[in-house]
């Protein structure tokens, strides 16, 4: 009993392991032969930057306290 009680974690904590893993290397465990593209936010994520729009005073002084240094 406690043998397969044992396995039974296991089999889950390897299933958890796979799903945690396909996050950040963008391969399906399903179906190795689909690669997940993950290069650049999904259009209207709040972290991708639209270039038509002009940045704000804070982020103006951010970027300029990053490139000093």
């Amino acid at each position: 009993m406690l043998r397969s009680l044992a396995r039974r974690c296991l089999r889950e904590v390897y299933c958890a392991l796979k799903a945690y893993g396909s996050y950040y290397t963008g391969l399906d465990p399903e179906r190795p032969d689909r690669v997940l593209c993950l290069a650049d936010p999904v259009p209207g994520h709040p972290e991708r930057l639209c270039h038509d729009v002009p940045l704000t005073p804070v982020e103006r002084a951010l970027v300029k306290e990053l490139q000093s240094r």
